[in-house]
Parts: structure tokens; C-alpha cells; sequence
């Protein structure tokens, strides 16, 4: 039987302050059918993000994958880039002697992309990397596979991945050949409950101990419950059927008032046979079941 090599990915992320980053990192981390050949870290203090996700990856014995900080600041918009990711005060140790500061985060992605061009990006937070990578290296970049979570696409609302910046998430829509996109809709309802925490997370388990602390982080200053999104995207890697897909064309707002930030399907619906010309899928549903499944096994 011939050996299938795993899948290299490069994972683009915000790490820090929702908590499901940092569980898709892990269900990463612990499969073997992927690689991480890096990681980048996009939004807001992107050092500091960085520094969480090598303590992370240090857990599970991974110091070798290379973790750069990308673009802290979207391309038009302004927000205070000096904010703490929420999750900071977990962080054990200094670590930011060992981030990746000399490249910004898209001629990092543009590295890796000709260091492997069999490449999959896994983009787990705003596009800024990506669309800057898209813009400076087009012709390269087009025939990447991205796997990403934002969006919604059964309304008009603003996401908040694509909000946080639109022109960059536009460039990745204009440019990309190979896109598939986990809109809101959908990850809504990759639901952890409290009491599936507490059990996941026994307490002579060291990992899922440091895990759980940045749980309660986020609880108290958030008080949302646990929802998966991003975890979403990895466990597709692992397993298509977690997710049933749907061929589209679509870009996103820039202009609306209430809408910038919002996905626009472009399929012409008045036509009952509309052509997509590119290689553009999102999400409409997901099976609970097989996605509960994939957490236990490859997250806790």
C-alpha cells in the first residue's frame, strides 16, 4: 500500500482571544495526515499572538515550526493595535526572542507558498496576510487552495473576520482560483458545552489544564459560551464529510453602510444553470456528529 504524505497547511490566525484557535491548532498538532510548515499571526498585537501560539505548539513538543507576526493593522481601517490579546496573562514565558519579526506576514506566506507549492492555507482570522500576499504575488498565488472561516452567506451580515478588514478578504475573493469558506451560519453550532469542557479536560492532563485556563479567561471576560469556528476548517481537512459543500461565486461589501464587511453571491440567480468559473465553496451545513467525534479524538 502506497503511503500518503500528509498535507502541508500553513495556518494564518488570531490567536489570543476567541478560544477556538487555539483548539484547532491543537487538533492540528495531534493529526498526523497534516503538516504545519508555519504558522502567521494577523490583527492587533501580532507579537504577542505569536508568543501564545509558540507556548502552544511548545506543549506538544512542536518548538520547530516557524511562527511569524504578521500585519497588526487591517489595510484601511485603524483599530488600537496595542490592545493585549485577551488570553495574554496565560502566557508562562517571554518568548518573543523566538517570532519571527524580520518578514511581515504575507512575504512569509509567499515563502512558504514556493517552498511548497502543494500548499494549503488555513486562514483563521481577517485576511490582511493573505490579501497583501495575493496582491504582491497574483500569478503564484492563484492556485493555492484556501481554507477559511468567515462570513455569512444565507444574509447580509458582517462577519467578523471579513469586517476587520474587507478590502484585504476582496483581494483574496478577486484573486483565488481554489477557495473554501466556513461562513457563520455554519460554525454557530460547533457548540462545547460546559460540562463537555470540564470532562475533556481532566485535571492530570497538563496540556488540556493550560487549555482550560484560557477557557475561563474568555468566559469571565466575554461570557460567551465555547463555540468552535475555526476548529471547523481542520476538521474538514481531516474528514470532507464533516461539511457539505456548495459551489458559488461571491465576493464581499466594501461600500454598504450596514453591509461593508458582508459576503455577495455573484451566481446570477435568474439563470437555473449558472456556471461558477471558479473553484468557490461555502459551507451549508455540517454534521454534528462526526465534528464532536473529531474534537474527542484528535482535541482532548
Amino acid at each position: 500500500m502506497t503511503k500518503v504524505s500528509p498535507k502541508k497547511i500553513l495556518i494564518d490566525t488570531d490567536l489570543g482571544d476567541d478560544i477556538d484557535d487555539s483548539a484547532a491548532l491543537i487538533m492540528a498538532l495531534n493529526s498526523p495526515e497534516l503538516e504545519i510548515v508555519g504558522i502567521t499571526t494577523v490583527y492587533l498585537d501580532t507579537v504577542k499572538r505569536a508568543e501564545m501560539v509558540l507556548e502552544l505548539c511548545s506543549k506538544y513538543g512542536r518548538n520547530d515550526i516557524p511562527v511569524c507576526a504578521g500585519f497588526g493593522r487591517p489595510i484601511i481601517e485603524r483599530p488600537d493595535s496595542g490592545a493585549f490579546p485577551l488570553q495574554y496573562e496565560i502566557l508562562e514565558e517571554d518568548r518573543k526572542d523566538k517570532v519571527i519579526t524580520e518578514t511581515d506576514g504575507a512575504d512569509f506566506i509567499i515563502q512558504k507558498v514556493k517552498e511548497y507549492p502543494d500548499l494549503t492555507i488555513v486562514e483563521m482570522g481577517c485576511m490582511t496576510n493573505l490579501g497583501i500576499a495575493f496582491y504582491r504575488e497574483p500569478d503564484l498565488m492563484k492556485d493555492i487552495p484556501v481554507v477559511a472561516m468567515g462570513g455569512v452567506f444565507s444574509g447580509s451580515f458582517p462577519e467578523w473576520n471579513l469586517k476587520c478588514d474587507p478590502e484585504a478578504a476582496r483581494m483574496v475573493m478577486n484573486y483565488a482560483e481554489h477557495l473554501k469558506m466556513f461562513g457563520l451560519e455554519v460554525t454557530k453550532h460547533c457548540l462545547i458545552q460546559d460540562a463537555l469542557a470540564e470532562i475533556l479536560c481532566p485535571e492530570n492532563n497538563e496540556r488540556m489544564q493550560y487549555y482550560k485556563t484560557g477557557l475561563q479567561i474568555f468566559r469571565k471576560k466575554m461570557g460567551y459560551v465555547y463555540t468552535f469556528h475555526d476548529v471547523l476548517l481542520i476538521a474538514y481537512l481531516l474528514d470532507p464529510t464533516v461539511a457539505e459543500m456548495e459551489q458559488s461565486d461571491f465576493t464581499v461589501e466594501l461600500c454598504g453602510y450596514h453591509t461593508r464587511g458582508a459576503i455577495v453571491l455573484k451566481t446570477n440567480a435568474y439563470d437555473l444553470n449558472a456556471d461558477v468559473e471558479k473553484d468557490f465553496y461555502y459551507a451549508k451545513s455540517m454534521d454534528e456528529q462526526r465534528f464532536r467525534k473529531l474534537i474527542e479524538e484528535r482535541i482532548f
